[in-house]
C-alpha cells in the first residue's frame, strides 16, 4: 500500500475527527474511486449537496467551501464497517502529500482544493489557488523532497 500523506507536524497538537463519510462506498478499497490518505473532504452543507455534517467529495472544483484532509489509510475494515473516517479538522500542521498537482506552485503559494487525475483516478487535491478556497500554503516543492508537495493548512 502506497503511502500518500505524511505528517511534518506533531501530532498532539492536532485534532482529528471521525465524520460519516459520504458516500460510504469510497471507503471501499475496491471502488472505482476509493478515497485514499491525503485527499481533501468537504464538510456537507447546501453548497455541495452533502449531508448534514457528513464528510465527501464536494463536486464543484475548485471548492469554494473549507476542506479538510483524510487521515486514514485505504481499505480500513473499521472505517467500511461504520462508515466513518478520520479527518484532520482543527489546529495547523504541516505535512507531505503526493495528493497535489504542482503546476506553477511556488514556496508560499496559496493552494486549494479541486479535482485532479492521480494514476489514472480523479482525487479531490491541492493545487495553485486559482478561484476557490485557500487550506493550505506550500512550504516545500517536490523536486527537493522526493515528490512530495510540503503545506501548512491553514483551516484551523
Amino acid at each position: 500500500m502506497a503511502i500518500n500523506f505524511k505528517l511534518v507536524s506533531e501530532f498532539q497538537t492536532i485534532h482529528r475527527r471521525s465524520f460519516v463519510i459520504s458516500p460510504t462506498a469510497i471507503l471501499n478499497p475496491n471502488n472505482a474511486q476509493p478515497l485514499v490518505d491525503g485527499e481533501w473532504l468537504a464538510l456537507g452543507d447546501a453548497i455541495n449537496g452533502l449531508g448534514d455534517y457528513q464528510m465527501g467529495r464536494d463536486s464543484v472544483t475548485p471548492s469554494i467551501v473549507p476542506s479538510y484532509c483524510y487521515f486514514g489509510e485505504q481499505g480500513r475494515y473499521e472505517t467500511q464497517a461504520i462508515g466513518k473516517g478520520p479527518v484532520l479538522f482543527m489546529g495547523e500542521y504541516e505535512a507531505d502529500t503526493l495528493i497535489m498537482d504542482p503546476t506553477n506552485v511556488l514556496v508560499g503559494s496559496a493552494l486549494e482544493v479541486a479535482n485532479v487525475t492521480i494514476g489514472g483516478i480523479v482525487r479531490r487535491a491541492l493545487q495553485l489557488t486559482n478561484t476557490g478556497y485557500t487550506v493550505a500554503r506550500c512550504t516545500r516543492l517536490p523536486g527537493n523532497n522526493n515528490g512530495f508537495l510540503r503545506f501548512r493548512s491553514v483551516n484551523g
